[in-house]
């Protein structure tokens, strides 16, 4: 059965004969995870600080070939200005795996308690498509008839104003609609993605804000979509929030900071869509940690 919802899965990629693959894939904890997405995030915490972050998230949790994802970055600053990371996601998903290694620069621009920073992001894209693998019923279809294997260069930008209270964060990581060539008149294409995201943090007592936050992404050829979510956090602890991305799920989320610099984090989407018939839910956890390099720099808390 397995094989079978694969084969499946390869003819709604590539039935056109063109198709978009390379699609960035969404996260429902983006906030947590926004070095992958803007460039200029890169060494937004500070001078002396080094971040680590791992997300990995299981889309239409049990399904056969259903996507699976897994990102890991790492970020700082070398100066009060210039910024450098570097990202890794692996996605799969049917007989599809995808790996993008990418390299971020920021230089950001200081206005007193706000700041603007300017990002670029550099790196390649390892495409693999296992068509040949496949039950395939007709096999002398040319379709199937040799796996996709390609590896292409790509360049992103993004922006990225913030201060201590609220962000807005503007990127594009993909600019290169790169062609993933499998013979036979049939290709793989990327398309550019666009994402706008912000947040702002609202104090509600002594130990206890509000933290509510936006995602607007397209791909430039479909509808956008749009994720809103709402966070409360516990005494600088503790973060459980609710969030709705339109047309496709409802999520809860909760994370825990467990010491100075290490947070890890939980969120469930249970689906509305239509898929919710064939998989009701989908899973992501995520652990960041903030590593000090310098005894005399206190790590403040960071609210996005």
């Amino acid at each position: 059965m397995k094989k079978i919802i694969l084969s499946l899965l390869g003819l709604l990629f590539l039935s056109a004969g063109n198709i978009q693959a390379q699609q960035l894939p969404h996260y429902t904890q983006y906030m947590y995870n926004m070095n992958v997405l803007n460039p200029a995030y890169a060494g937004s915490k500070g001078a002396e600080i080094v971040s680590f972050g791992t997300l990995y998230r299981t889309q239409w949790y049990n399904e056969p070939g259903a996507p699976k994802t897994f990102t890991a970055n790492v970020h700082g600053a070398f100066n009060d200005n210039n910024g450098i990371g570097l990202s890794f996601i692996n996605d799969s998903y049917g007989a599809i795996n995808q790996n993008m290694i990418t390299v971020d620069y920021s230089h950001t621009l200081r206005f007193g308690k706000s700041n603007l920073a300017f990002g670029l992001k550099a790196g390649v894209n390892l495409f693999n498509n296992a068509l040949a693998d496949l039950y395939i019923v007709d096999r002398d279809d040319p379709l199937f008839a040799k796996d996709i294997s390609d590896t292409n260069f790509n360049l992103g930008a993004g922006l990225f104003y913030y201060t201590d209270r609220y962000y807005i964060s503007f990127s594009v990581p993909n600019f290169l609609e790169n062609a993933y060539n499998g013979g036979d008149g049939y290709k793989a294409t990327d398309e550019m993605h666009m994402f706008l995201a912000g947040g702002y943090v609202f104090d509600i007592g002594d130990n206890f804000k509000l933290k509510p936050h936006f995602l607007i992404f397209n791909n430039f050829g479909q509808s956008i979509q749009a994720d809103i979510n709402i966070n409360m956090l516990f005494a600088n602890r503790f973060e459980v929030g609710v969030s709705h991305r339109l047309k496709d799920a409802i999520s809860g989320m909760f994370n825990v900071r467990l010491f100075d610099g290490l947070k890890i984090g939980y969120a469930y989407d249970r689906h509305v869509s239509d898929i919710r018939f064939y998989s009701p839910s989908s899973h992501e956890v995520f652990l960041n940690y903030d590593w000090s390099l310098s005894k005399k720099v206190m790590l403040s808390p960071r609210y996005f």
